[in-house]
């Protein structure tokens, strides 16, 4: 058996006997004696799981700020999307295509305008027709 840092030293057979080897094999077994889960868990506190965050107060007016905020960029994009909608009916395009939600990586989004079929099949087909005229002209 060889020790860590015993400069690569090994003892074998009744040399790890000996009185001075003993106690050296004794404090590095101390060393590695392996923890119990009572031992671990003991120095756990509810804290470690976050059940105690909301007792001060901090925790929750960041999250009401939070909110707040993106309620807003919500509502704003929603009056966005309104209006830019409107926008598309007058002018016979429909304005689903290419909307996108600014923001909504950092909470969940309450609306995501989705184009229909009709409008995916009209968009494709404009592809379509431009890449012919490129190709012919």
């Amino acid at each position: 058996l060889g020790l860590k840092g015993s400069g690569g030293y090994r003892y074998f057979g009744a040399a790890k006997d000996l009185p001075g080897v003993k106690e050296l094999f004794a404090r590095h077994a101390a060393k590695l004696t392996k923890r119990k889960r009572g031992d671990i868990y003991r120095y756990i506190t509810p804290d470690y799981y976050g059940l105690r965050d909301e007792e001060d107060g901090v925790l929750l007016e960041l999250e009401g700020q939070m909110a707040a905020e993106n309620q807003k960029k919500l509502k704003q994009c929603r009056e966005e999307y309104r209006s830019d909608r409107a926008v598309g009916d007058d002018s016979g395009e429909s304005s689903d295509e290419g909307v996108f939600l600014e923001g909504a990586e950092n909470g969940i989004a309450a609306h995501v305008a989705v184009p229909s079929q009709e409008v995916v099949a009209q968009v494709l087909l404009k592809k379509k027709r431009e890449a012919l005229l490129n190709r012919f002209m």
